[in-house]
């Protein structure tokens, strides 16, 4: 009989130490995992809450910078920091790492999740997983409403979903004032706008630029005449189109291009000169950080493009 109370009180005793010693290496910070299904339908097992993220474009970039603190952020992008096309250079100066898609890199910095977009190729994103590293693919968005899906998938991902709500609730409050500062403008005052690149007219049918236009107002030149999503439109093209605004780029990816001179170039072209936008001079430069971005700050790219085709109605 004594010698089973021994045995029972040895047990005690090291089931006692056993859970004290878990106390200690985990004090009030309990494990509870969870998964996320990404857009390709890749199930994603997080362990927990993760706090060394990464990214390897710039709309997550920016939408991961709006969730969480900046102290869980491991890696952004290489452009994160560049102000000609980031929204958010400044907070990306606080990141230490910014990246490429170079697989070795993101191997060696053992991010706990991985934000990549539909369109790196499939190759990287089997490697990244067969190392070992928890890759979510999203969907590029086409459209802002995508946009918003996005970061509701991006906020669930990274265990923020109220953040996200607001993120949108705030993109839905801004659409929604441009909306009624638009209710002034009357079908007959439509203004035709063409968006330009270095490379000439962009943004056709399906574009997310041809997105900014409906809720900014405008008529999309490049729609109107039938350009697709991934074409550049002709001087032909842009003549048939008629716009009354031109919208110019401020960014170069190759930095040797004048950007200012390019807009010179623009309004000195003799195929243009019959053109309103030349006529009164509405050649409209917008920072392309607003318009070819894929997260919340595209609703700045709709307020833009309003007040660039609507100068009059000044409150938006």
């Amino acid at each position: 009989m004594k010698k089973m109370f021994i045995i029972s009180l040895l047990v005690s005793f090291t089931l006692l130490l056993i859970s004290g010693c878990a106390s200690r290496s985990q004090p009030n910070q309990p494990t509870v995992g969870y998964e996320v299904q990404d857009s390709q339908g890749y199930i994603v097992k997080l362990p927990k809450k993760p706090i060394r993220i990464a990214s390897l474009s710039l709309g997550a970039d920016e939408i991961i910078v709006g969730l969480v603190s900046m102290e869980r952020i491991l890696a952004l992008t290489y452009l994160a920091d560049d102000p000609g096309i980031s929204n958010v250079a400044e907070q990306a100066k606080l990141v230490p790492n910014k990246v490429k898609a170079n697989p070795e890199t993101i191997i060696a910095l053992q991010p706990d999740l991985l934000f990549i977009a539909d369109w790196q190729p499939v190759e990287l994103i089997q490697i990244l997983r067969e190392a070992g590293i928890s890759v979510y693919v999203y969907k590029t968005p086409k459209t802002i409403a995508d946009v918003k899906l996005v970061i509701y998938e991006i906020a669930h991902a990274v265990g923020e979903e109220k953040r996200g709500q607001e993120m949108v609730a705030q993109m839905e409050q801004q659409l929604l004032m441009v909306q009624k500062s638009l209710e002034k403008v009357n079908a007959a005052e439509g203004k035709t706008v063409v968006l330009f690149s270095l490379m000439g007219g962009i943004g056709g049918k399906g574009s997310l630029f041809d997105d900014i236009c409906q809720y900014a107002g405008v008529i999309n030149g490049a729609s109107k005449v039938g350009v697709g999503k991934n074409d550049t439109m002709s001087k032909e093209q842009i003549v048939e189109a008629q716009p009354d605004v031109f919208i110019m780029p401020m960014w170069d990816y190759s930095g040797k291009t004048d950007v200012n001179q390019y807009k010179s170039e623009i309004q000195a072209d003799p195929a243009f000169q019959t053109l309103t936008a030349i006529k009164k001079q509405q050649l409209v430069m917008i920072p392309d950080r607003h318009l070819s971005c894929t997260s919340q700050y595209i609703v700045q790219g709709v307020v833009d493009v309003a007040k660039a085709a609507y100068p009059q109605y000044n409150n938006l």
